[in-house]
């Protein structure tokens, strides 16, 4: 249920047919965090081998995606001479995990953010997870285990890889791949100078960033070749650990708009500016234009505020499509996860226990020398009465707003305390006082601070609002959509309120009807939208139909036809009309216990989402902590099956080194990478107190000569003293000009003994003023950035707007 960033609509590959074509497109590929690992050959073989001689009792909290994937692996672990047993903690009386005890359906169908909901059995509307990329190796290696290497999948019907509808102010585009209606459109060229300008296209200066000396693209390419060296991998993810640190301050706004000024102002090719807009009035418009429509899968202007390193992330995971998996409900998947693990099951050596109950806390205790993990709960029977239970280690297997309240009550002491109490009091419940209680997050025995730092990490992760609002339609109310490329329009990207729209194919075989996602939206777009929302959040028909009605109203608007140019009422709204609304339904994940859709960083969010990423690594430290994480939020792929499983393969694998008395031996192959590889970030990059700022940088190669060498101090000095000259004849300095007088400015003072950025930066703002220089000049230098060498150490100057007007 994540953000979808297809860079390239088009492919050259045919689609995959089967779940086994799918496992080798992922089978190799690392992310940057975490890039000389690939997990899908984690898990090929079992991640380790748990000490003999010892039963172990292992509690999951959570039967969602890393819940049951923490248990696939376990059960393969299960010991020759002693018993493991786990026990998995479920407070929603929907999941199918206790319908699967039960032997009988639930009419709601969970599985954590895997939720299913069945229409009249006519389709299916998926709530949670809907689509699932063809890179993402670890959920095609879970699918395979499921559902065999033979399942059929299908390619989802993501607006862009199907017959799609764009509409922004003014503009109708039409699309389907890499094919337009308009060829000109200037949505397409905004899109491909926007992608351009964050990955890279090979040409000097093309990126906006660069990691390390690579062009992004590049480094996506080297993500998933499988003859990528590890030592290639390594410089990777040191490099990507120094671009994070360097552009985490940076939002996705503030980087799309430095791109398309500078594609503006390009002294080649520039973007046109729009008939009758001034350009920065086009900016503007160019920035909102690519906020809705991103790459053509939907835009981003509703996650403009998430940070640059967090989208470069999504970006670097390169793929074409996303598909299905072989299911009428994706809550199967999971469902047979759980029947594949109870397979395993044998007497007096492995048991798998459900436990129907809500988790109010859990925290450590000390018995003597020894620790343990105490779960206190209410039983879903017996909703009133706080019930405990101990274990040799815990895996907390849910998202942060869930987890953050069972681990904060234990407090953050680093040495046992006596008679505290736990259980929901301020609910009027019943509590109970516990003694030797040790923090849940105990990763310190000596600062609380530390173990404080653990509980604020996990607290401090940003969820994304998400809403989807779902209606059923008849296959024969689709036969008037208009057409492109000789298909129905079946894919809606659009700034009336509804971001995006689906019309889905039911995955009920021989059903004629479609679910209908008519809108699909993210965080303010789904607040916008909150007061039209009938039951909040969740409304399966009712006899009021004012909130689907209201919808319809946003999408009843003059439109231009694409093809005739002629105005008219937009089709949508005929579309929407035709819907069964007694089908309709609502959710907004916000009112989810999860807090939110998934997982995003904003700016500053990196290190905390890194720190949590790397939790099950106090394993080799603090060798009594019994406690682990594992959700999609504590990875680096917020709302993706692919980031739970991750995050749950590195919790059992610091419980396998926690069972083994801190051991990384007894991690097997591809496993020990996992705490030898994943190096904090803090660690590696170079201290730079003023890193680079978004363009348009004033890059002084172009100023003097596109593809040339550097020019040299030398040759800026010179080029500066003609400049003065010109000054002192009170003649206006040209471009290149007065970029040459501040840039030598910079270099002379950073030599001074005494020289701080602080004070160059000052001093570059006070050398010239808009009369010195040409009409427009002052307005092309927005940002100048030279590398210079202070007392400090190497780094970059960035003066913004070096050039002040007269006014100022």
């Amino acid at each position: 249920m994540g953000v979808t960033v297809i860079r390239n609509l088009s492919s050259d590959k045919a689609p995959a047919e089967t779940i086994e074509q799918l496992l080798e497109e992922g089978k190799y590929y690392r992310h940057p965090d975490s890039a000389q690992i690939s997990y899908p050959l984690v898990v090929a073989d079992q991640i380790g081998t748990l000490p003999t001689g010892k039963d172990l009792n292992v509690a999951i909290v959570g039967a969602g995606a890393a819940g049951l994937c923490a248990l696939t692996e376990l059960a393969k672990m299960k010991p020759a001479n002693n018993k493991l047993t786990v026990t998995i903690f479920e407070a929603d009386k929907d999941s199918f995990i206790h319908a699967a005890q039960r032997g009988i359906s639930t009419a709601g169908k969970r599985a954590g953010r895997v939720f299913s909901a069945r229409a009249n059995d006519d389709t299916v509307y998926e709530i949670g997870a809907m689509r699932f990329p063809e890179i993402a190796g670890l959920t095609w290696h879970y699918a395979a285990h499921a559902f065999g290497p033979d399942g059929k999948v299908k390619v989802f019907p993501n607006p862009g890889k199907v017959a799609t509808e764009f509409i922004f102010a003014d503009q109708v585009d039409r699309y389907d791949s890499d094919t337009w209606l308009d060829s000109n459109s200037i949505t397409l060229k905004v899109k491909n100078r926007v992608a351009t300008g964050l990955m890279g296209d090979g040409s000097p200066h093309s990126a906006f960033a660069y990691i390390g000396q690579r062009e992004p693209r590049e480094v996506a390419e080297l993500l998933r070749a499988e003859g990528t060296s590890q030592e290639t991998l390594k410089e990777v993810q040191k490099d990507w650990h120094q671009f994070a640190h360097d552009n985490d301050q940076y939002t996705l706004e503030a980087v799309v708009r430095s791109i398309i000024r500078s594609a503006l102002h390009a002294p080649s090719e520039p973007l046109p500016t729009m008939e009758g807009f001034s350009i920065d009035e086009t900016e503007n418009y160019y920035v909102e234009l690519f906020g809705r429509f991103g790459f053509g899968t939907g835009g981003f202007k509703s996650l403009y505020s998430i940070s640059f390193v967090e989208m470069m992330r999504l970006l670097l995971w390169d793929y074409s499509n996303e598909y299905t998996f072989p299911v009428e409900e994706n809550v199967e998947f999971f469902k047979n996860l759980f029947k594949k693990a109870k397979e395993l099951e044998v007497s007096g050596k492995f048991e798998i226990k459900v436990a129907a109950a809500r988790v109010s806390d859990v925290f450590h205790q000390k018995n003597g020398d020894n620790y343990q993990a105490t779960v206190a709960y209410y039983d879903n029977k017996d909703e009133k009465t706080l019930a405990s239970q101990s274990f040799d280690f815990v895996i907390l297997a849910m998202p942060q707003d869930q987890l953050v309240g069972m681990v904060a009550r234990a407090g953050y002491a680093p040495k046992p305390q006596d008679k505290v109490t736990f259980g929901d009091g301020p609910l009027e419940l019943d509590t109970k006082a516990f003694d030797n209680v040790l923090p849940a997050l105990w990763v310190s025995d000596q600062y609380a601070a530390a173990n404080g730092r653990a509980v604020s990490a996990v607290s401090m992760l940003r969820m994304v609002r998400s809403s989807k609002v779902f209606a059923t339609i008849h296959e024969d109310k689709l036969k008037g959509l208009p057409q492109f490329k000789q298909n129905p329009i079946t894919a809606i990207v659009s700034d009336c309120g509804l971001a995006t729209s689906y019309i889905v194919p039911s995955s009920i075989p021989e059903s004629k009807y479609h679910t209908f996602l008519a809108s699909y939206t993210w965080d303010e777009d789904s607040t916008r939208l909150q007061r039209d929302f009938g039951q909040y959040p969740l409304n399966p028909g009712t006899d009021d139909q004012s909130m689907f009605l209201t919808m319809i109203n946003r999408a009843d608007r003059q439109v231009l036809d694409p093809v005739d140019q002629q105005q008219k009422r937009w089709w949508l709204v005929s579309v929407l009309k035709d819907v069964l609304s007694e089908n309709r339904l609502v959710f907004d994940w916000t009112t989810n216990g999860s807090a939110g859709g998934f997982k995003l960083d904003a700016c500053g969010d990196h290190y905390q989402s890194n720190y949590c990423f790397r939790f099950h690594k106090h394993a080799e430290g603090n060798k009594n902590n019994r406690v682990f994480i594992a959700s999609d939020s504590f990875s680096h792929l917020g709302g993706w099956l692919e980031g739970a499983f991750m995050s749950a393969v590195n919790a059992v694998a610091g419980l396998v080194v926690a069972a083994n008395g801190g051991n990384t031996d007894s991690l097997k192959g591809e496993a020990e990478k996992i705490f030898t590889a994943l190096n904090d970030p803090n660690n590696n990059p170079t201290p730079n107190p003023c890193p680079p700022c978004p363009p348009p940088m004033v890059s002084l190669n172009s100023v003097f000569q596109e593809g040339s060498p550097m020019p040299s101090q030398l040759s800026i000095s010179i080029a500066a003293g003609l400049a003065q000259k010109q000054l002192d004849r009170n003649e206006p300095l040209n471009y290149p000009e007065a970029v040459a007088v501040i840039s030598n400015y910079i270099l002379e003072e950073a030599r001074k003994p005494e020289a701080t950025a602080a004070k160059i930066k000052q001093g570059a703002k006070e050398l010239l003023r808009s009369d010195q220089v040409l009409d427009g000049v002052d307005s092309l230098i927005k940002n100048l950035a030279v590398d210079v060498t202070l007392p400090s150490g190497m780094t970059t100057i960035t003066v913004f707007d070096p050039i002040p007007k007269l006014s100022q």
